[in-house]
């Protein structure tokens, strides 16, 4: 990371709380709600059980549908965490069906330099698969009140019980592909998304496991158990977004992200700015594309638009009623937000120095914002190029 392009600032997702907040009920998630808001109750049959049928129609094609699936098979099969976690590779424990090496139970690192155990952490992450790694006191404010599990029988909710002993969480970001974001909102996007969640798993459940044979209990997560945007920015890995999303310094908003509780002792990394706030305040080019409309203009604000949202933030909040409606009639998700983004460039010289520029000079803001426009950066890419490399 260029530290020419970021500052270490005092306080995490903290500086984004305007009073008093709860931990929030998982249940009041978008994508819980359908199973229990009468509401909502009408996107399980034009979202979550609807049968799309391929279209002659690039991105749209049975070929497109078929890398969807595939792509979202880890997550789905072995892992689970958008519908509650806690199984598979995110199992609260391991049972120890398999090991090779196989060492003696009972055995503990003994820890004398917590910096090194931590960047032995990290570099584990990295091998696993992390683009980004970091490290961050628990704060349970971001622990939800409860978890609320999609099951075959429907919705159930349940208790979330992380031992006080686990102080310390570990922000996982996986990279999503560049290309295939770019023909959002077409299925080569949503194959980028799934191949990230199923990514995730990978990464969150073998990094859990190292920790456990290091003698220490670890969990796993995906998007259950607690809110991630919030751990990652405490980790130092970013800065919250008008479309919603964490911003990196190296890829925007093109990750996901999955977090790992433990007991571990680990030295935290210090939360982080990079200019976002401010080039968000004059760019709203993810409020302008987004086919929903579901993406404030204007400042920030404290004021949710219902029970999706979080109180006592002061961010701007996604109308996530709205966006989920519009994955349904588009028969995919979609990431135009992330698409639109102008810190969605892969590394590269001239992206970097811009990168640089947003950080030190932001008088500068609408003249880079301008060039983002000028240059094409954030036009829907052609789903049949996808597939020609």
């Amino acid at each position: 990371m260029d530290l020419g392009s970021i500052s270490y600032v005092k306080d995490g997702a903290q500086r984004y709380v305007t009073g008093d907040i709860t931990p929030f009920d998982q249940r009041n998630e978008m994508f819980k709600r359908p199973f229990w808001d009468p509401q909502m109750a009408f996107l399980q049959e034009q979202f979550y059980f609807a049968r799309v049928a391929p279209r002659d129609k690039p991105g749209y094609t049975l070929t497109d549908q078929a890398l969807v699936n595939a792509a979202w098979r880890l997550e789905n099969e072995y892992g689970l965490g958008v519908r509650g976690g806690r199984m598979g590779l995110y199992a609260w424990d391991w049972n120890g069906r398999f090991s090779y090496p196989h060492v003696p139970e009972g055995l503990k690192i003994n820890i004398e330099d917590v910096g090194l155990t931590t960047r032995r952490v990290k570099k584990a992450a990295r091998l696993f698969g992390a683009a980004m790694v970091g490290v961050c006191k628990l704060d349970r404010r971001w622990i939800y009140s409860k978890s609320y599990n999609i099951t075959p029988e429907g919705g159930k909710e349940e208790e979330i019980n992380i031992p006080e002993d686990f102080k310390y969480a570990v922000a996982i970001a996986v990279e999503m592909d560049y290309e295939g974001i770019n023909c959002s909102p077409a299925l080569p996007a949503s194959a980028a998304t799934g191949t990230g969640y199923s990514r995730m798993v990978f990464t969150a459940g073998l990094l859990a496991q190292f920790i456990r044979g290091l003698g220490f209990d670890a969990i796993p997560c995906g998007n259950d158990t607690a809110c991630s945007i919030p751990i990652a920015i405490d980790a130092g890995l970013g800065e919250i977004a008008r479309n919603g999303l964490l911003i990196t310094p190296g890829y925007g908003p093109r990750v996901r992200l999955a977090k790992v509780f433990t007991n571990l002792p680990l030295l935290p990394d210090r939360p982080i700015e990079f200019g976002v706030k401010d080039f968000c305040m004059i760019c709203e080019k993810c409020a302008q594309k987004c086919p929903s409309q579901s993406i404030m203009s204007g400042p920030p604000s404290a004021e949710p638009h219902n029970i999706s949202n979080r109180t006592g933030v002061n961010t701007w909040h996604i109308n996530a009623e709205t966006c989920l409606q519009y994955w349904a009639r588009n028969g995919c998700d979609c990431s135009n937000c992330i698409r639109t983004c102008p810190f969605n460039k892969p590394p590269g010289l001239l992206h970097d120095g811009v990168r640089w520029g947003i950080k030190n000079t932001p008088l500068l803001n609408k003249l880079f914002l301008k060039g983002d426009i000028f240059f094409g950066y954030g036009l829907k890419g052609n789903p049949d190029k996808f597939w020609e490399d």
